[in-house]
């Protein structure tokens, strides 16, 4: 009895995650007027950059981008970052149980005016809103619906300012 004790005890702590809960997830959007690029599509870096990135150096980093669009007084060049995902799911003990589909791509969009990029905003998939009780990362949380992880910053409304007519 105490094995069984001992090794369910072990693989609860072994995802560091426990708790019963369920909740919804979709996609969110992060505006950033600051960013540093590896030299792969799709990654970012932590080296010290001055000056922003130019419509050839961002093309030299990651390569031809998979559309180029246009927004208010902004040239927009679009790169996939793979499949997007909503849904629902829940997290019973530590086995979390996903009810997700596919409902497109997720990107990348570099803002530019005058061939210099002025703004990022990157799509990543994110819990919304959540019921339930859980524990990992060294705390516990009590979540009763209410939204979660919202942006300190909206990236739509960083779009337009980014991209508005100057005066």
């Amino acid at each position: 009895m105490y094995r069984v004790v001992f090794v369910v005890f072990t693989v609860l702590l072994l995802s560091s995650c426990v708790g019963l809960a369920v909740g919804t997830y979709g996609k969110k959007e992060w505006a950033r007027a600051d960013f540093r690029l590896a030299k792969e599509r799709n990654q970012f870096a932590f080296e010290k950059k001055d000056e922003p990135y130019t419509e050839e150096g961002i093309i030299e980093y990651w390569g031809q981008p998979d559309s180029v669009g246009a927004f208010k007084e902004c040239k927009v060049l679009i790169y996939k970052d793979g499949a997007s995902w909503a849904g629902g799911g829940a997290f019973v003990g530590d086995v979390p149980v996903p009810l997700l589909v596919p409902t497109g791509t997720y990107k990348n969009r570099f803002y530019l005016q005058n061939n210099s990029a002025i703004g990022l905003v990157q799509e990543h998939g994110e819990v919304d809103r959540a019921v339930g009780y859980t524990c990992g990362g060294n705390e516990c949380i009590t979540s009763s619906g209410e939204k979660v992880n919202e942006p300190e910053i909206n990236a739509q409304e960083a779009v337009d300012q980014w991209c508005a007519k100057s005066p």
